[in-house]
């Protein structure tokens, strides 16, 4: 198939990364489901991706010419185009620039009507929705102590948490001297160093490692609590609910400090927005003391006493992991009078680096493995490759694969050296190969083809991986799915809005960012259906309102920061700011649409979160870089204001349920920068609408001072 003329344009324009919807428009059954192959409506791919972007026809900018995150010269270049044409909209379907509108078969009416009908025991914080079943929840609107605590725990956190299905783990002859070292450190009870600190570089085995001793304790009854951080998961991407999970693991092992925790929870509910320190005294410092006045020490050291805590350079907060580590210093390490042995595995950052260095206040109290160092996992890497990729073989139809002689001894020794030593190498490889879109046989030679040039960087090998996966699915895409969109795009897209950088670290479901791009249901399984040995989509946690939501999970950071470092992902990189451009200016045509602004759940939060929040000033976004466009429009802010007025108001109507729910700063902040931006757009103009306008800003910010002093007098009521 001779392949579509490329579409020029005489001025360098704000271009979509998807053109108008064809006709012929692929139904949600086409779709490939996750284990299905994606059947293909053979294209001819264009040459490069710079033509996949096509020009913005002038409909479009009505919309968007302006409502862009960039540089000031892809600003100027936009307001070129700010020629446009009034959208009139009605029906049960319209378009707006040129983009299709798809309509929910349910009204905005019913939706809001239906929302959490004779729910009880929900909490809102933030963006985060949390619903829990109603076999956890009080029957009253006051509920137990216990129940409070459930609701702030990060279920995902646990080491057996079904959200984390399959975790990595070592295999039963592998890392075999690291493991013993590791078990002997946290059953030597004698020891004076009560913490251990794993470090090592990303996909050097330290998650593996960690739940392979967490399933160890655990069949010991050693296993007081675990933490898994995750920074793609909102749930456990901060520090927030670290102190309530371990504190509901402590509960769990004895009757009598599960009695102490509801007791202090019951006693003080606002516990949960204290300070870290008061929350780790009261839930878990004060009810293990307590039990050990109550019973023989004898008793007490038969509890189980193995903390575990992963990641945690995956707290998005390098300064709350330092408090963190703090913490636990001055209130477990220096407490004689506890039991615990704590185990933390990270990646070297700042927090735990400069902990632990020669003048480091945790240098002599830690005993520190150093994976990089002292760990060369190079024969546990061959005997991993030989043993899954043989098992594959086995249960493939192809015969080359079910041979004795696959795969060759040359192969494997090609891929451990080229897996220097880091785990998570040889882990995608036997993802991608055990892909069924094609012969394991043919994925494998493919994979040792791919030789990088450059091995004496540390990430080489696996960036070249990283980048042919990549580079094989952009094609697949576009032959099989829209050769006119722009894939790199999109995947960036999809990547800034699911991993929270700009929505207070709360992730969006991955159906609603199908519907704010407008790109159809089900949009992100063409996208990824060739990338599932990097990227995956998972199930919500019991944290989401919506049990059918589903979220955008990479299985590894070092993909995300693949995709983030311009030196390393090379021709695949895609700057931040300019999918945070698509980002906002489909919040903009969102806005523009017949149905927005009048309760839409998803689509209202989703402006909310994505249009305000970053506007905040606790996320140093510059003010200036946002469109006037925004302002000038009285309609836009208006419907703005609508946006935020229903999700306000949603947030007062739970205070009957939980006197401690408040409407979250960040997006109040991001408003009123947002309508004082708005005035300052419009003092010279037309005074009414500046009049408008400037009763809009004082009313929101009248609720915000009355939302600062109510904090103020709890904080004032919590320290009297």
């Amino acid at each position: 198939m001779i392949p579509k003329p490329k579409q020029t344009s005489s001025k360098p324009s704000f271009r979509w990364p998807w053109p108008k919807k064809r006709k012929g428009h692929l139904t949600v059954d086409q779709h490939p489901d996750l284990e299905d192959e994606v059947p293909t409506e053979q294209t001819e791919p264009e040459e490069s991706n710079a033509g996949r972007i096509q020009s913005t026809p002038t409909e479009y900018v009505q919309a968007a010419s302006q409502v862009v995150v960039a540089s000031n010269s892809a600003m100027a270049s936009v307001s070129e185009e700010r020629r446009a044409t009034e959208v009139s909209s009605g029906g049960a379907s319209s378009s707006v620039g040129g983009l299709r509108i798809m309509r929910t078969t349910m009204s905005n009416a019913e939706a809001a009507s239906s929302f959490l009908p004779n729910a009880s025991g929900c909490v809102f914080h933030g963006l985060q929705i949390n619903a829990h079943q109603h076999k956890l929840a009080s029957k009253s609107n006051d509920p137990s102590g216990w129940e409070r605590l459930l609701h702030n725990t990060a279920p995902n956190a646990l080491h057996d948490s079904k959200y984390r299905f399959d975790p990595p783990k070592c295999d039963e002859d592998t890392r075999v001297e690291v493991t013993e070292e590791l078990m002997g450190w946290i059953q030597d009870r004698e020891s004076p160093q009560r913490l251990l600190c794993m470090t090592g570089a990303a996909g050097s085995g330290k998650s593996a490692l960690q739940q392979t001793i967490a399933e160890l304790c655990s069949g010991k009854g050693i296993l007081a609590s675990t933490f898994f951080f995750s920074s793609t998961d909102p749930t456990r991407n901060t520090v927030s609910a670290v102190m309530p999970t371990i504190a509901y693991q402590l509960g769990l092992n004895n009757p009598a400090v599960r009695e102490a925790i509801s007791a202090a929870v019951a006693k003080d509910p606002l516990i949960f927005e204290k300070s870290l320190k008061t929350q780790m005294n009261r839930l878990i410092v004060d009810p293990i003391e307590d039990l050990s006045r109550a019973i023989p020490k004898s008793e007490l050291a038969t509890l189980p006493y193995a903390i575990l805590i992963d990641g945690l350079d995956e707290c998005t907060d390098e300064q709350r992991q330092a408090e963190l580590l703090a913490i636990i210093d001055d209130c477990l390490l220096r407490n004689e009078a506890l039991p615990f042995r704590v185990f933390i595995a990270s990646r070297p950052e700042w927090a735990i680096r400069s902990a632990l260095e020669d003048s480091g206040y945790l240098h002599e109290k830690a005993y520190h493995i150093q994976l990089s160092d002292q760990d060369d996992a190079t024969g546990d890497i061959r005997r991993v490759l030989w043993r899954r990729l043989r098992e594959i073989g086995k249960k493939s139809g192809d015969l080359r694969a079910r041979s004795p002689s696959w795969p060759s001894e040359e192969d494997i020794e090609t891929l451990v050296s080229n897996a220097s030593g880091q785990f998570i190498y040889a882990v995608t490889v036997i993802r991608f190969v055990s892909e069924r879109r094609s012969p394991p046989v043919d994925r494998l030679q493919a994979v040792v083809s791919w030789t990088p040039e450059d091995r004496a960087k540390p990430f080489a090998a696996l960036d070249h991986l990283y980048t042919n996966i990549v580079s094989a699915a952009k094609e697949g895409y576009y032959e099989a799915a829209y050769p006119e969109r722009d894939f790199l795009l999109l995947l960036r897209t999809y990547q800034i809005c699911t991993d929270g950088r700009y929505t207070a670290y709360r992730s969006s479901p991955v159906a609603d960012l199908d519907e704010l791009l407008d790109l159809g249901d089900n949009a992100h399984r063409w996208l990824i259906s060739d990338l599932r040995s990097l990227v995956t989509v998972s199930s919500p946690s019991v944290k989401t309102i919506d049990s059918g939501a589903q979220f955008l999970s990479f299985y590894h950071k070092s993909f995300e920061d693949f995709l983030d470092s311009a030196s390393r992902s090379k021709s695949l990189f895609v700057p931040e700011l300019r999918a945070a451009e698509v980002v906002t200016a489909s919040c903009i045509l969102a806005l523009d649409r017949a149905d927005a602004g009048k309760g839409s759940s998803s689509i209202n939060v989703l402006i909310c979160d994505l249009l305000l929040t970053p506007l905040s000033p606790q996320f140093g976004a510059p003010l200036d870089s946002l469109s006037p466009i925004l302002a000038q429009s009285t309609k836009r802010w208006e419907t703005v204001e609508k946006c935020v007025s229903w999700y306000f108001e949603l947030y007062q109507s739970q205070r009957k349920i939980q006197s401690f729910v408040r409407f979250p700063g960040w997006i109040l902040d991001g408003w009123i920068a947002f309508l004082s931006h708005a005035l300052l757009e419009h003092a010279n103009r037309d005074q009414e609408i500046y009049r408008r306008i400037q009763i809009s800003h004082d009313k929101w910010e009248q609720i915000s001072k009355s939302r600062d002093e109510e904090e103020l007098d709890l904080a004032r009521r919590r320290i009297s």
